[in-house]
C-alpha cells in the first residue's frame, strides 16, 4: 500500500474516532456540515451570557438579538441562579439561511452563580440585543442558619 493511501485511511479512521473533520484547518466545515440545519439554540448554550463580579455585586449580561419587545423574555432569579427564557424573531425575508451562529426562536437557559444573591434588589435592562441584570450578594448575616428556640410543649 503506498504511503498516500495509507495516509487516506487513517485520516478517515481519525475522522470517524473523533466524529468531526480532524484535518481541517480550525472553524472551516466541509460541504456536508454547511447544508445540515443549525443545532436547536438551547443546544448550543443560547443566550451566550458573560458574568461579571465584584465583592458584593454581579453583573449578567446575556446577548440575545431579535427581541420585539422587553416583554418577549421572562427572567427569573432565585438564590443561587437565573434562568432566562422567552422568544427572538431573526427573520430574513426573502433570504434562507445559509449559516446560523445565534438562535432564533424559543429559548430556555438556567445560569449557575458564583454566589447567593438577594431577590428583593434586581435590576434588569435590554438595550440593542443584550439584557443586562445587576444582582447583589445576599449579606453574610442571612446566609448563616439561624438557630430557632423550642419551647417546651407544657408551658
Amino acid at each position: 500500500m503506498d504511503s498516500w493511501k495509507q495516509m487516506m485511511e487513517w485520516k478517515k479512521f481519525a475522522d470517524q474516532y473523533l466524529g468531526q473533520n480532524f484535518f481541517s484547518p480550525y472553524g472551516q466545515q466541509d460541504e456536508a456540515q454547511r447544508n445540515q440545519p443549525a443545532e436547536p439554540a438551547e443546544e448550543k448554550g443560547f443566550p451566550a451570557v458573560n458574568i461579571y463580579e465584584s465583592d458584593n455585586e454581579l453583573l449578567c449580561i446575556a446577548a440575545i438579538p431579535g427581541l420585539e419587545k422587553a416583554e418577549d423574555v421572562d427572567v427569573y432569579v432565585d438564590d443561587r441562579s437565573v434562568h432566562i427564557k422567552g422568544k427572538t424573531n431573526l427573520v430574513g425575508g426573502k433570504y434562507r439561511i445559509a449559516k446560523q451562529e445565534f438562535g432564533s426562536g424559543s429559548f430556555s437557559r438556567e445560569i449557575e452563580l458564583p454566589y447567593r444573591v438577594r431577590s428583593d434588589a434586581i435590576q434588569a435592562t435590554y438595550k440593542k440585543g443584550f439584557l443586562y441584570l445587576r444582582l447583589y450578594r445576599l449579606p453574610a448575616d442571612r446566609q448563616k442558619p439561624k438557630k430557632v428556640d423550642i419551647r417546651r410543649f407544657d408551658d
